[in-house]
């Protein structure tokens, strides 16, 4: 009988698919397939925000992935996506009439995991300076409820479009961040890849300004003039606008006078201190664009 009961053992140990990990320590694994499929993205990628259907939840707690992760989710990702990474920031985010969690392994091997960042009980994660490759998304939830959700992909911050009718905002953080620049600086130009547009009004912050933008600034500049005029400028393949706060507090803007429907803007004898520069489009379209910060236009 003893050795019936050894054998009837090992024959449940070695079986396919069963393992000690899998009866007591099942973990998300991104070697498995991807419930809902993958997706080939590259920065500037349209439309934004990419969705996906997602059915939410499962049985593995996520802090067997990370430590301090919430929520249940599969042992396979919910969805993979291979990213082609430029100079934005990419972030992911579910949304669903119930309390969802959110857990992303990224192609450098770190996991990422959120709760209730995205607001009314959704959760967010962004990638700051993301890398090309591929990145593993599961979609949790609490107990073992299954919950209909939709995962978002965006290189856009804000995308829910919470700033709608409202100004441009100084107070804000800028969506991609601040550099600093000084009399001289090189390369000349300095440039900044930027995803155009948003719902706020450019002539809420001065009457006559063209084009929407986000709230935030897009990107803060912190200058130490030397000799020279200060001249912005964006170049895109679409209309874009331009709205530019000095450090003094004075608004300008401009639509196409850098040609090309290219807006220009030229501040003379610029003061020291930071620039807030939001760049706009028409209709709430979001365009891919290049900004260039220059000493010699």
């Amino acid at each position: 009988m003893k050795s019936i009961a050894i054998v009837a053992a090992a024959s449940v140990l070695f079986a396919p698919g069963v393992s000690l990990a899998q009866k007591g320590e099942a973990r998300p694994d991104f070697n498995l397939d991807p419930n809902y499929g993958t997706v080939d993205l590259s920065v500037g990628f349209e439309p934004d925000p990419y969705t996906k259907a997602i059915r939410a939840g499962g049985s593995i707690p996520a802090s067997r992935a990370k430590s301090g992760c919430e929520g249940n989710v599969s042992a396979a990702p919910d969805f993979q996506v291979t990213y082609e990474a430029g100079a934005l920031d990419l972030t992911f985010k579910a949304v669903a009439s119930e309390d969802t969690t959110l857990l992303v392994n990224t192609p450098g091997g770190d996991w990422y995991c959120d709760d209730d960042s995205g607001g009314d009980l959704d959760p967010e994660v962004t990638i700051d300076g993301p890398q090309s490759g591929r990145y593993d998304i599961w979609v949790g939830t609490y107990g073992d409820s299954m919950v209909d959700s939709t995962l978002s992909v965006t290189e856009r911050v804000g995308m829910d479009g919470d700033d709608s009718g409202s100004g441009p905002d100084i107070s804000l953080e800028p969506n991609y961040g601040t550099a600093n620049l000084r009399g001289g600086f090189t390369p000349d130009p300095w440039i900044k890849s930027i995803l155009a547009g948003g719902s706020s009004p450019a002539s809420a912050a001065k009457s006559g300004c063209e084009g929407s933008v986000s709230a935030a600034p897009d990107i803060q500049i912190f200058f130490e003039p030397g000799d020279a005029d200060l001249t912005f400028r964006v170049r895109a393949e679409e209309d874009t606008t331009l709205l530019i706060n000095t450090p003094n507090g004075r608004f300008y803007c401009d639509d196409d006078s850098g040609g090309d429907l290219d807006p220009k803007v030229t501040i003379t004898n610029p003061q020291s201190g930071r620039y807030d520069i939001w760049v706009g489009t028409y209709n709430d379209s979001m365009v891919q664009s290049t900004l260039e910060v220059s000493e010699m236009d």
